[in-house]
């Protein structure tokens, strides 16, 4: 879905391509801020994934947050892999939730969401002050044992993984099994969220690693990440979701035993 690719198939000018992709954008961010909201969830996971964004040589991530029960995607921040993104994108997610304290996060080894989590999801306290005068100390941040967050450190060699370690930064063990156990998982990873960005990379040609393309306008970037967040969450049905049939009639036997060949 490139712009220059559009115009081309379509017969437009690239300015029309561009004006029409930016309503999309800016429409899928509307739609999406008005229905992700109030939402109960059990254990979410996020994750970055890098694309460009000007020229081959700069880089402009996107970050998301996911919820591993229904795979819908709660929160979509674009720019560059910073404190202040994974910012954005832990307060938009904490916003759209009903239960901030009674939840469990899984994110990969990057420090800030250590340092954040606390402050976005933990209870805020005001600690009591030390005699009748002075300024009063800073505001902490309790974590309920309701709460947990769990990050899986990948260490790679060549490309390839060759070590996973497990940090418990914030809350117990315990709380994080309860959560694995729910989800029918044997251990913590960030499996749903690296498949939603394998997914994101086939849908935009900006987000593919190994490519020469790249956005050559911000917005464009933007509107596209949009586009497939909104496609993602409302137009396909995730195959990892076990959805009943709708009839059975047609419905080929799970039986391993082959049946006998009908006569001629």
């Amino acid at each position: 879905m490139q712009p220059e690719s559009t115009a081309r198939l379509t017969g437009v000018d690239i300015s029309v391509v561009q004006r029409l992709q930016g309503a999309l954008g800016r429409h899928g961010q509307g739609f999406h801020d008005v229905r992700v909201q109030e939402l109960t969830v059990a254990a979410l996971e996020a994750d970055e994934r890098h694309g460009f964004s000007g020229d081959k040589t700069q880089a402009a991530w996107e970050a998301e947050v996911l919820d591993l029960q229904s795979k819908l995607v709660l929160a979509h921040v674009q720019g560059s892999r910073d404190e202040p993104l994974l910012r954005r994108l832990l307060a938009d997610a904490a916003q759209r939730v009903t239960n901030r304290h009674d939840l469990v996060l899984f994110t990969d080894g990057e420090a800030s969401y250590a340092t954040l989590f606390p402050e976005l999801f933990g209870v805020p306290c005001q600690p009591a002050r030390q005699g009748p005068t002075g300024r009063r100390p800073q505001i902490r941040y309790r974590i309920p044992r309701t709460l947990a967050h769990v990050q899986i450190v990948k260490r790679r060699e060549g490309g390839r993984v060759v070590e996973v370690a497990i940090r418990y930064p914030h809350s117990s063990r315990k709380r994080a099994a309860q959560a694995l156990g729910a989800l029918g998982y044997m251990r913590p990873n960030t499996s749903a969220i690296e498949r939603r960005n394998g997914t994101a990379r086939r849908m935009s040609v900006y987000q593919v690693r190994k490519s020469l393309a790249f956005a050559h306008r911000a917005d464009t970037k933007l509107a596209l990440g949009w586009w497939g967040v909104t496609v993602y969450n409302w137009c396909r049905t995730h195959r990892a979701l076990r959805t009943p049939l709708a009839s059975s009639v047609g419905k080929k036997s799970s039986s391993p035993v082959h049946r006998p060949w009908p006569p001629g």
